[in-house]
């Protein structure tokens, strides 16, 4: 895993800009503070998308409802820090993606969404392995395999 700083994002070239900034759930409030301080906006999916989800009214197709509702949630967060270089937007506490009932692939949402815009995923675990993002609960179980592409680790600096 590639290590980057907030201005290595902000100019790449990359095709896939997918990124991640490392910590323990009790670093979660000083890392969103130091993106925030960067100017990039931090979305909680997992609160957001269960906000939406209840809103619905019509659960027929709530794959396609959520899918939209993920992608339109990331556009309009999506900012570049202090006005230069590429749009990036950070996300964290994305575990509801994982659930069966959805029908997503979150990686692929991911690396579909990285293409225009960096986007920095907040891990709130370590993992031994570079390019998996893997609960610590449910490591054979629930994963994010970001082997192709190849996800970036984000420096934190101040």
């Amino acid at each position: 895993m590639s290590i980057y700083s907030i201005e290595d994002i902000s100019s790449t070239s990359d095709r896939f800009k997918l990124y991640t900034l490392m910590c323990d759930a009790n670093e979660l409030k000083e890392k969103i503070t130091f993106l925030k301080s960067k100017n990039i906006n931090v979305i909680n999916i997992g609160k957001e998308l269960a906000t939406f989800i209840d809103s619905l009214e019509d659960f027929r197709y709530l794959n396609i409802d959520v899918y939209d509702f993920i992608i339109k949630l990331l556009e309009k967060f999506k900012s570049k820090s202090f006005g230069m270089g590429n749009d990036m937007v950070a996300i964290y506490n994305f575990g509801i993606l994982m659930e069966a009932s959805l029908e997503l692939n979150a990686v692929q949402l991911f690396k579909e969404f990285s293409k225009s815009t960096s986007l920095i995923i907040i891990w709130e675990n370590q993992s031994e392995i570079p390019d998996k993002l893997v609960w610590p609960t449910q490591k054979n179980n629930y994963f994010l395999d970001f082997s192709e592409p190849q996800l970036k680790k984000l420096l934190y600096a101040i």
